[in-house]
């Protein structure tokens, strides 16, 4: 599934479930992002991401610092060459980033 041409929340939503779930949290994929340095924690990073699109997904909700972090990625898809997994962190970036327009999982409902 291409998760930019889904436009049913719902279908985009399961897709992160399904491809988050992938990852292993190995850790294998952090060396290769430009962004994790420049961060105050481990979401600026791959691993750290995709745990945030996997709560936003489970949870509809994304604080105001996890959006921050998801929107800190570039989309270089450098973990994805190094993640053995092959997990699609750019897609599931993509995803949440098209769900928290969407309201599914809006920022700062965490924080109600």
């Amino acid at each position: 599934m291409d998760p930019g041409g889904s436009r049913d929340p719902g279908a985009l939503a399961e897709w992160v479930r399904g491809e988050a779930s992938r990852c292993m949290y190995c850790g294998l994929c952090e060396p290769s992002c430009p962004t994790l340095p420049l961060g105050p924690h481990r979401g600026y990073g791959p691993r750290g991401r995709v745990y945030l699109a996997l709560a936003a997904v489970e949870e509809g909700r994304l604080t105001v610092e996890g959006l921050a972090s998801i929107y800190s990625c570039l989309l270089c898809a450098a973990c994805t060459l190094a993640c053995p997994a092959g997990v699609d962190v750019p897609g599931v970036v993509r995803a949440v980033r098209s769900l928290a327009r969407t309201g599914l999982a809006a920022p700062g409902r965490a924080d109600a």
